[in-house]
């Protein structure tokens, strides 16, 4: 149980389960929605798995996140009606939807490009 209110005391880690309570998503859909770099997407669904609250599967190049049934965790089932109702998590939703709306494919590119750093510029 330590683990689990561990897993969720970082304000990235409850944004990212509570989004994917609304559904699966690929990593690169969570990133593009919640606005953050990839690399920062994949620690937090680390933590979140050690504490047993996600799931996932691969397809193809991509890996698909989703949430445990909720019913296998107490703590979960409660924190998620909790975080629901937060703004944040609201907008963050609105945001998967239209995010959702988009090919898998040009959602990564975004990521991908966004993850790259910015060419110094040559000294004239």
């Amino acid at each position: 149980m330590v683990e689990q209110v561990k897993a969720v005391s970082h304000p990235l880690r409850l944004r990212v389960l509570a989004l994917l309570d609304a559904g699966e998503l690929c990593v690169c859909q969570i990133a593009e929605t919640l606005q953050v770099p990839q690399s920062s997407v994949s620690e937090a669904l680390k933590e979140l798995r050690r504490a047993g609250f996600l799931t996932e599967r691969k397809e193809g190049r991509w890996v698909f996140v989703s949430v445990v049934k909720k019913n296998s965790i107490p703590l979960l089932k409660g924190l998620l009606a909790e975080a629901g109702a937060l703004d944040e998590v609201l907008q963050d939703r609105l945001r998967a939807k239209e995010v959702q709306a988009t090919a898998i494919p040009v959602v990564c590119s975004r990521v991908q490009k966004a993850a790259q750093p910015a060419p110094v510029a040559a000294d004239a």
